[in-house]
């Protein structure tokens, strides 16, 4: 039964390594801003669940807390990318405009 889980968990980190990947190409190619954005959680929040399913596999709790502070940057990372994004465009009552050639 502990191999079988050892399996599952490598496939997880695999799976979630692919999808970090996938989505640092989202955040580079974009087109639009806001798809860059998204791309940066989504990194964010797939490191924020390796770093779990990797303290399952190998039993050290601490790694949990270190996703938890993971998680905490990586949330006000985005919030800074955002707000920046909307004192570029001139602020939120703006009429939303295409930005696909930012």
């Amino acid at each position: 039964m502990e191999q079988a889980y050892t399996v599952l968990f490598l496939i997880l980190l695999f799976g979630l390594g692919l999808g970090i990947l996938f989505a640092l190409i989202r955040a580079i190619r974009g087109p639009r801003t806001a798809d860059r954005i998204m791309g940066v959680n989504m990194i964010g929040t797939l490191s924020l669940l390796a770093i779990t399913v990797l303290a399952l596999f190998l039993k050290e709790s601490w790694l949990l807390d270190v996703s938890l502070i993971y998680g905490l940057i990586s949330f006000l990372a985005v919030a800074v990318l955002a707000m920046t994004r909307i004192r570029r465009r001139g602020g939120v009552d703006r009429e939303p405009e295409d930005d696909r050639y930012e």
